[in-house]
């Protein structure tokens, strides 16, 4: 099956000069905008000739996916958005808890007004998402706080795992949308606990409401996951 229509709607044709790494990141957009979904098929073909670049160009970008295991390849089938099973999503999971545990470890101490204020921005700005029933703006802020959180931590190595392995979880996110949470509203405006706790300066009191939500979240999705339910 060719790959879907959406996907090949949201890319934009780029200077050759740009070549591959342009190719990377309109393709991770992309991913993070749901255009896309695990198991889905990746046609070099029509995505060289949406660019209007070559395949090898676009092979490149796709082996770069391929290594963060984000795509699949497979003699005499193609290439694929990697599917995600529950044993997958738990070991994403427990890898994203200690990682986020840690990044709040080592940005409290260095946690400054305006750090906390963009921290609260974020917030503010999921809880309307989720007011307004945007599902995908909601899931995309949510990541965006946590995402502030690790690079807060200032340790650059740990930001750069957080981000491969989130990448994968964008594609459970938005394939289910809505699923995983009773009230998004709630889960949102919970948030701002957190900003509190980190205002206080409480490393023990942060990490243990980090990795309680991200316990929580993980219950849900990998529930539903093994329910089998549909979008």
């Amino acid at each position: 099956m060719a790959i879907e229509q959406s996907l090949l709607s949201y890319l934009r044709p780029v200077e050759r000069r740009v070549l591959h790494e342009t190719v990377l990141v309109q393709l991770l957009m992309a991913i993070r905008n749901g255009q896309v979904k695990p198991g889905e098929r990746i046609r070099e073909a029509d995505i060289a000739e949406r660019l209007g670049l070559s395949r090898g160009t676009v092979r490149e970008a796709l082996l770069r996916l391929e290594q963060d295991g984000v795509v699949v390849s497979q003699p005499h089938r193609g290439t694929y958005i990697a599917p995600i099973t529950p044993q997958d999503a738990a070991e994403l999971f427990s890898l994203r808890r200690v990682l986020e545990s840690f990044a709040v470890e080592l940005a409290v101490p260095h946690l400054t007004d305006v750090a906390l204020e963009d921290l609260a921005t974020t917030a503010r700005s999921m809880v309307a998402a989720a007011e307004a029933g945007d599902h995908a703006e909601h899931r995309r802020l949510d990541l965006q706080f946590h995402e502030q959180l690790c690079l807060l931590s200032g340790h650059r190595h740990l930001y750069k795992a957080w981000a491969a392995l989130v990448l994968k979880l964008w594609l459970i996110y938005f394939d289910r949308l809505g699923r995983f949470v009773e009230d998004p509203v709630e889960r949102a405006s919970a948030h701002f606990v957190l900003i509190e706790i980190l205002r206080r300066r409480d490393v023990p009191a942060a990490k243990a409401w980090i990795e309680h939500h991200i316990d929580n979240r993980a219950q849900r999705v990998i529930a539903y996951m093994k329910d089998g339910a549909e979008t």
